[in-house]
């Protein structure tokens, strides 16, 4: 009977053990005590087409779901990581963040240190996040390049366009393409050049430098819509008439009216489309709600030419 007594209570002292070193909260715990907290949204400010028609699509997002959310826009890393000390200070449930750079690992860090659900967007930080939303750049790369492949009938040379400053966004779209073309086209040439940005007036710049120094191409793999648009003009400004084919990537609405009514190149875009951030504000919502949601959620690029262009057509876009 001594022996039971002294078991039971051995296995009760065990138990109150165990309910102890679990009573502890996790980060996403924690954020049980203020789920009905509102939803923050810290992206980019508009210096670009793209990033304009992102604040365009979150605001009617949030407008037409009816949620309880702070947008805030920001210029620079300093600007995002004192966006996100106010939000983590409004107490929100769960936040959207568009990182500026990787800078702003430490300051995504808070936020989950912070006990708060983090819906990571666009670009990706090493940071322990509970969702990641994002175009497929990798993707962009392989499909662009078995299209061009397949136009140019493997032969021929292929301009790159690369923008060593949007870091893994170029890197991601460049690396498959040319690993593509290397397995599956080898007797296409490639001729590298880059941009400093995405912008039209850069994309004039360079493409003028590009066609001096090459007599022959054939296509231009292109990474961004409004570079595109430079390097169109570049090519009318030249009187070039041996470039068959050009793409571009984001889903720009002066570039798909382009490819609807230029006639002297085949142009054509592949979709990272501003209206992804339609799907990670949905995702946050999910997560709020307690539904099932994806941890990684990847958006597929789409291919637009002359037999679709009309059905990506949004006259109400800034982009």
């Amino acid at each position: 009977m001594k022996s039971l007594k002294k078991l039971l209570a051995v296995s009760f002292a065990f138990i109150l053990i165990i309910s102890g070193c679990s009573s502890g909260e996790s980060k996403d715990d924690k954020k049980e005590a203020n789920a009905d907290g509102p939803i923050g949204i810290s992206i980019l400010a508009a210096d670009h087409g793209w990033l304009a028609a992102l604040s365009y699509n979150a605001e009617n997002t949030v407008k037409e779901l009816g949620l309880d959310a702070k947008i805030l826009t920001s210029s620079s890393v300093s600007e995002q990581a004192a966006h996100i000390d106010d939000l983590i200070a409004m107490d929100c449930s769960v936040i959207v963040l568009e990182p500026h750079t990787d800078e702003v690992e430490i300051y995504a860090k808070k936020i989950r240190d912070a006990g708060i659900k983090l819906v990571l967007f666009d670009r990706i930080v090493d940071v322990d996040y509970t969702s990641y939303v994002t175009g497929n750049n990798p993707e962009v790369g392989t499909t662009v390049a078995n299209y061009l492949g397949e136009k140019l009938g493997g032969k021929g040379t292929i301009a790159v366009h690369n923008v060593p400053s949007a870091g893994s966004v170029s890197t991601e779209r460049v690396d498959n393409f040319k690993k593509v073309m290397k397995e599956k086209y080898p007797d296409i040439k490639l001729v590298e050049f880059s941009t400093a940005s995405f912008t039209q007036e850069d994309g004039l710049k360079s493409g003028a430098d590009l066609l001096v120094a090459n007599k022959q191409i054939d296509a231009i793999f292109s990474i961004d819509d409004e570079s595109s648009l430079g390097f169109l003009q570049a090519i009318k400004d030249a009187g070039r008439t041996d470039i068959k084919y050009m793409s571009g990537c984001g889903g720009s609405q002066s570039y798909i009216n382009k490819i609807k009514s230029e006639t002297s190149i085949n142009l054509f875009s592949a979709t990272y489309s501003p209206k992804m951030i339609i799907d990670a504000i949905e995702m946050a919502v999910k997560i709020q709600k307690g539904e099932k949601f994806e941890k990684d959620y990847y958006v597929a690029p789409e291919i637009i030419n002359r037999d679709n262009a009309e059905d990506f057509v949004d006259a109400d876009s800034p982009y």
